[in-house]
């Protein structure tokens, strides 16, 4: 159904649009005097070492100057190494600007040409103490610096995995002759104890549950997306593909995935990738997704449970096709609000859709207590009426990060990184296995660079462990290492985002209501149905608000009045009854490719239908009469008789139309009375002549 095609294109289109405006206008890359140019950043990173650790303690990195920075003669990249990160806030002060820490040693690079600009790389020999020393051996997959490198000394205890830590890094461009740095960022530097007594610890390395959307953002099912955001999407998959040794769960969006598979050549290759993901080695999980994003909170609010189950089958039968195995149980959703005022409704939503487990975004929460550790253990949620259910917060920090700078992707996985260590080493101590879990927010436009460097920097990461959505539950105790058990959304009523208003809610159900109706009245499963039905689901877009819900849905009420006006009554003209019964003839008229169930009833007050007021016709052809026996009350010039062709359940009026009936035929008891009424006349004036006749005087 092209029009279907294009009016759900047209309108997810300038919504999407108006996404990417906004999330472009947020993304700000942090820079000194010289401000980025409109060419590219003037200063990225192109690869740093994941870790350092005392039997390979040289840290590399390499960075990319952008042509419009000038001459690479005059130019020149400065790193300042700093003391161990103390605490959260010392880590968000170092992630957007220079850092208030102790300097422990500086290092200058030149800058090369190269065919995009210009280039510069670094190497440090990092050692925990003045006494320390680099070994002779480098092991396998490893580096030396070169002689006359940089020393860093981190000035700790070495033997006692007290070195073991995260260290900012920060990294500047200079011009020749000035003073303040053209461009600038930190990474970080991360020091790993692994063949040391205790590390990483009782409890383990940090456990990181890493979903993975995969969704084109530009329209979903019912539109063929652009070959640049397959393009986009296919290496993502790709990516994940080629790093199966790394766990982790894909979000696939079911809409997005059919498109994909559908792109010829291309989506057989996305196919094979994907279905990769159902092959072994199971380190991976693709979890149950609905058709669109939706919020079940406000679906349930709004008493639109039904939709929710409608939006899993869909797109779990979308999935499945695609060759997935999506596994239920773990519903996703850190892109709506929740608080206390609609905890009964997110109760009600995540039993809809079947899910025991839920990961939200850690703002929905109140605080836990005064602890100064990142919280990082399942918890059981109270979602009203005194129901519980199993959840995990997904830490909006680190999640930030995948759009902070979408400029240089290999500084924010490292960033990424940096910051899941840091939350191992605040206490690698504690008892109990930690755990972390990362989504990028919804505005994100993936970016495979990003996703190779993040996998890449997990695979025998000694301080993290990367598992899947299933694996994070049953690995990370509920109130474990002491922290609560139970936690309660924010106070507060139930955000305005997450409410739908009283009229989408009732246009909501009577489309739903329609449109069932109507299915169950058509023979088979004709792909209209099909494309009305994603139509549907697609106006329950939780990125939508109340003007664009409407319009979805007008959308809606439209194409699916247009199938509707296929079928609908011939025009009888007028009906000349010759006698008191005879038959109504009705003609129904489908121009429908399917065929289709209705119901023909007559109404009227002028007439009774001895065999009843209705007929059930199925219509296979163009045009499908019938006749129905009525019996006339009355003689008249333009008795009216209503037709309504209904769905069979009577819950969808297809056409209606009015019928003139002229009915002729004298009633046998209106001849009656008025050959009574000429009798008794006749009587009358025979019996007044006689008695005037005996008045008459008679005549002489």
């Amino acid at each position: 159904m092209r029009w279907a095609r294009i009016s759900l294109c047209v309108l997810v289109t300038s919504m999407t649009l108006l996404a990417g405006t906004i999330s472009a206008g947020a993304a700000v890359h942090q820079t000194g005097a010289g401000a980025r140019a409109a060419s590219g950043p003037l200063l990225t990173l192109t690869s740093q070492t994941p870790w350092v650790s005392p039997a390979a303690p040289w840290f590399s990195l390499a960075v990319a100057v952008g042509s419009h920075a000038g001459p690479v003669g005059d130019l020149r990249v400065e790193l300042s190494f700093y003391n161990r990160i103390n605490d959260a806030s010392e880590m968000g002060q170092s992630m957007g600007a220079t850092p208030v820490l102790r300097v422990l040693a500086h290092a200058t690079a030149a800058v090369s040409a190269s065919p995009g600009g210009g280039v510069a790389t670094a190497c440090a020999t990092v050692l925990p103490d003045a006494s320390a020393s680099a070994p002779t051996t480098v092991p396998p997959n490893s580096v030396a610096c070169p002689a006359g490198s940089t020393s860093v000394t981190l000035g700790c205890m070495p033997g006692n995995a007290s070195c073991g830590d995260v260290y900012p890094v920060s990294v500047a461009l200079y011009r020749q002759g000035t003073a303040a740095p053209l461009s600038r960022f930190t990474t970080f530097l991360t020091y790993q104890e692994p063949d040391r007594p205790g590390s990483p610890g009782p409890g383990g390395p940090l456990r990181v549950g890493l979903i993975v959307p995969i969704s084109i953002h530009f329209s979903p099912a019912l539109s063929r997306p652009p070959a640049a955001a397959l393009k986009v999407e296919d290496a993502l998959t790709g990516v994940l593909a080629s790093h199966r040794g790394v766990a982790f769960t894909v979000a696939a969006n079911p809409a997005s995935v059919t498109s994909m598979v559908a792109d010829g050549k291309a989506g057989r290759r996305t196919r094979a990738q994907l279905q990769s993901f159902a092959s072994a080695p199971d380190n991976d999980q693709v979890i149950t997704q609905p058709f669109v994003p939706i919020d079940v909170a406000a679906l349930a609010g709004a008493g639109l449970t039904g939709e929710i189950g409608a939006q899993l089958v869909r797109g779990t039968s979308l999935l499945r096709a695609a060759g997935l195995h999506p596994t239920a149980g773990t519903w996703v959703d850190t892109s709506s609000d929740f608080s206390n005022g609609n905890a009964t409704q997110l109760g009600n939503g995540l039993a809809a859709a079947g899910a025991d487990h839920v990961i939200i975004d850690d703002t929905d929460l109140e605080p836990a207590g005064p602890d100064t550790l990142t919280y990082a253990q399942t918890f059981s949620l109270g979602v009203g009426h005194g129901s519980h259910v199993t959840a995990a917060a997904a830490n909006s920090g680190v999640d930030g990060l995948f759009t902070a700078d979408p400029g240089d992707p290999v500084l924010a996985a490292n960033q990424i990184v940096a910051s899941l260590e840091f939350i191992h080493f605040e206490n690698p101590f504690e008892p109990d296995p930690r755990g972390i879990v990362v989504e990028p927010p919804a505005s994100w436009q993936p970016s495979s660079t990003l996703i190779t460097t993040l996998l890449d920097e997990m695979v025998g990461n000694p301080a993290l462990s990367a598992v899947t959505m299933n694996d994070f539950f049953s690995k990370v105790a509920r109130g474990g290492n002491k922290e609560p058990v139970s936690r309660h959304l924010k106070a507060g009523p139930p955000p305005k985002s997450a409410v739908i208003s009283a009229a989408s809610a009732q246009r909501l159900s009577t489309a739903r209501a329609r449109l069932t109706s109507f299915i169950a009245a058509v023979d088979g499963h004709p792909a209209v149905l099909t494309e009305l039905s994603d139509l549907m689901l697609a106006t329950e877009n939780k990125a939508f608000d109340a003007s664009e819900r409407a319009l979805a849905l007008s959308i809606f009420t439209q194409h699916f009045g247009d199938e509707l006006n296929l079928i609908s009554l011939a025009n009888q003209g007028s009906i000349t009854f010759t006698s008191r019964t005879a038959a109504i003839p009705v003609s129904v008229v489908s121009a429908a490719p399917f065929t289709v169930k209705v119901v023909v009833s007559l109404e009227s007050d002028k007439f009774t239908f001895p065999d009843g007021t209705e007929r059930t016709l199925v219509l296979d052809r163009s045009t499908t009469p019938v006749r129905i026996e009525a019996r006339s009350r009355t003689s008249g010039d333009r008795l009216p008789v209503g037709v309504t062709l209904t769905t069979p359940d009577g819950q969808l009026v297809i056409a209606r139309a009015a019928l003139t009936v002229h009915a002729t035929s004298i009633s046998l008891v209106g001849v009656a009375l008025t050959a009574l009424a000429a009798l008794v006349l006749l009587v009358w004036w025979v019996r007044t002549w006689r008695k005037g006749r005996r008045r008459r005087p008679r005549a002489a």
